[in-house]
């Protein structure tokens, strides 16, 4: 029923218009009120004629988006909206405004109907062909498209829009004509969908892939659906993916090939240590089958010294710390004997990175390291005998050193004892004169002793000899024939020896602890007496040997690189030829050993000499 209102009974036709509308009719006089409605306007907004005809109920929220539109007054055509209706999820309304002019009257009317099913159905049909394919066309059998749908941009660039209503065939390649042609026969021969990939489909010398989809949506006319997809990517992938087969299975039998026939030894093996496969290398060097080694785990074989560091090993692959390594290890052989092998360890992970197995690659080296430890020996000897002819050099100009510089000092001694003596009275002064005159005399007697046995060994071409050397001994002999110093000085001398022996050079060794003493006597303060030590320890295969006094120093700042140097003198005023220094610093290298010192102006020096274990050559070895 129609349903109007006006002051104005001549206006009646505003009902008549609304009697003629199916959809949702609303008419609004000059002033803006309500003036006529029809029954399709109060279903569709689902309200009451009361409120339909309440203008305070068109100025509130309620009224929605068509409220705001009768306030507004405007015209247009087709405008979808948005309204809130009761008891409705989503409305949406396809709205029309237009003004009217009468004679006696202006007015608005609103026109209106629900679309909410319609936007559905079409927002459904945009997503199922938004998951289709690139571009879809309705064609007929002549070629001429009769609807495009479009899903994505493509490189199948045509004016596609543009030919809806055209002839496909004005536009397109002949090459793309006459595939599309073909697949129409078949389709039309079989009844059944058609596919097919093309490449480059407009020739255009591009690395890109179409699918070509035809089929009939029925038998009541004829007219196909065309569906083109860009299968470039797809086909790409499927290109690498079988060259990756290709690849896999070229790498798997190389692998076999080189596992089945590598001469080396190559394992599988599992994170318990469980050999999984052995090539035939492997099993000749150690010597077992198959089924044997197959039963066996790597920790039975494996010698009992090398098992911890070998499961270590193992621990930090498992724990993913390391992915690989190497080492040198003993395996047993089948007849009960070890053999050493050289392996490398790599772990085979799976796709999600867990580690699958463990790859043994095995070398024996048994007969290498028997020819290595006979060319170490060898090389032992070679090395020894360049020293020892290094030596020989040496000790022709050393020994003359040493006889001036060890007789030096027993022999001055000698001179000042006899010149002392008829000045001395008291019988007990001259009996602990005379004592020191025998040990001076003594001291002399033996270096020459020595010198004797050393020049006559040189000259039978034998080696200096090395004989075992009480140090306290040697040290309380030179301290004797250097009594006068020691007297006049007041001097102190301690001895603290850890190693009390030492295998060395007797004359080699006196003439070192000569110098490090004279010079600690020799270089002191007037102030401070004298204080010697002499000590020595182990320090890892070195024996060190130390002598420290409270003299008075030496700048090494500034004379550090000159202080071995031959005939370098650093203080004035005092007796030195410069030469004690370096005659020993070239005695202790010629048995491989070194000195160091250190020292600080007025407190004192600390000489270091480091003793290296030297390696002795039997006469069968030479």
């Amino acid at each position: 029923m129609v349903q109007f209102k006006t002051s104005n009974p001549a206006n009646n036709w505003w009902g008549a218009i609304a009697a003629a509308f199916e959809d949702g009719y609303i008419a609004t006089n000059q002033a803006g009120q309500i003036v006529a409605f029809n029954p399709s306007a109060l279903e569709i907004l689902q309200i009451s004629e009361s409120q339909m005809e309440d203008p305070n109920w068109w100025k509130s929220p309620a009224a929605g988006a068509l409220g705001r539109l009768l306030q507004e007054r405007k015209e247009f055509s087709g405008q979808k909206i948005r309204q809130d209706v009761p008891h409705k999820k989503d409305c949406w309304l396809q709205v029309t405004g237009k003004a009217l002019h009468t004679l006696t009257e202006t007015g608005y009317i609103l026109t209106f109907k629900d679309v909410t099913n319609y936007l559905e159905v079409n927002r459904s049909l945009n997503t199922i062909i938004s998951s289709l394919d690139d571009i879809i066309l309705e064609m007929t059998i002549d070629g001429v498209i009769l609807h495009v749908w479009m899903n994505r941009s493509t490189r199948l660039t045509l004016p596609w829009m543009e030919m809806q209503g055209n002839s496909a065939y004005q536009y397109m390649p002949d090459r793309l004509i006459r595939e599309i042609q073909q697949l129409m026969r078949e389709v039309m021969l079989s009844g059944k969908e058609v596919v097919r990939v093309v490449q480059d489909p407009l020739a255009r010398d591009q690395q890109v892939w179409y699918r070509i989809r035809l089929l009939r949506p029925g038998t009541a006319n004829n007219t196909f659906i065309v569906s083109i997809h860009d299968v470039t990517a797809e086909n790409k992938a499927n290109e690498e993916l079988k060259e990756t087969r290709t690849q896999l299975e070229d790498s798997q039998q190389i692998f076999k090939s080189i596992f089945d026939y590598s001469p080396t030894g190559i394992a599988l093996l599992s994170l318990t240590g469980q050999w999984l496969d052995v090539n035939a290398s492997l099993l000749e060097t150690l010597g077992y089958t198959r089924e044997e080694m197959l039963n066996l785990t790597v920790s039975s074989i494996i010698h009992p010294d090398d098992i911890n560091k070998a499961i270590a090993q193992m621990e930090q692959v498992r724990n993913r710390k390391i992915n690989s390594y190497r080492a040198e290890r003993r395996y047993r052989h089948r007849d009960g004997h070890y053999i050493y092998m050289f392996l490398a360890c790599s772990a085979m992970q799976n796709p999600d990175e867990s580690i699958r197995y463990l790859i043994l690659q095995m070398i024996d080296v048994t007969e290498l390291k028997h020819l290595d430890s006979e060319a170490r020996k060898k090389n032992i000897i070679l090395h020894a005998t360049s020293i020892d002819l290094q030596q020989k050099i040496k000790q022709l100009f050393e020994l003359n050193q040493i006889i001036a510089h060890n007789l030096r000092g027993p022999a001055t001694a000698l001179i000042s004892s006899v010149e002392l003596l008829p000045e001395l009275e008291n019988m007990q002064e001259q009996e602990a004169l005379l004592y020191h005159m025998k040990n001076s005399a003594n001291a002399i007697l033996n270096t020459l002793n020595d010198l004797k046995d050393v020049l006559a060994r040189q000259i039978n071409t034998e080696q200096l000899p090395f004989t075992h050397c009480d140090l306290e001994d040697i040290t309380r002999q030179l301290w004797s024939s250097l009594n006068q110093q020691v007297v006049e000085k007041n001097a102190q001398l301690k001895m603290h020896f850890r190693v009390p022996v030492i295998a060395y050079s007797r004359p080699y060794l006196e003439n070192i602890l000569f110098h490090l003493i004279n010079n600690a006597l020799t270089y002191t303060r007037p102030e401070a007496p004298p204080e010697i030590v002499v000590e020595t320890w182990q320090d890892d295969d070195q024996i060190v040997l130390m002598v420290r006094d409270n003299g008075i120093g030496i700048d090494l700042q500034k004379h550090g690189e000159q202080l071995f140097r031959y005939k370098k003198k650093f203080h004035r005023g005092y007796e030195s030829n410069g030469v004690g220094l370096f005659m020993i610093r070239n005695q202790i290298r010629t048995f491989g050993g070194r000195i160091n010192v250190k020292s600080e102006v007025g407190k004192g020096s600390s000489f270091f000499v480091y003793f290296n274990n030297r390696v002795h050559i039997s006469k069968d070895d030479e």
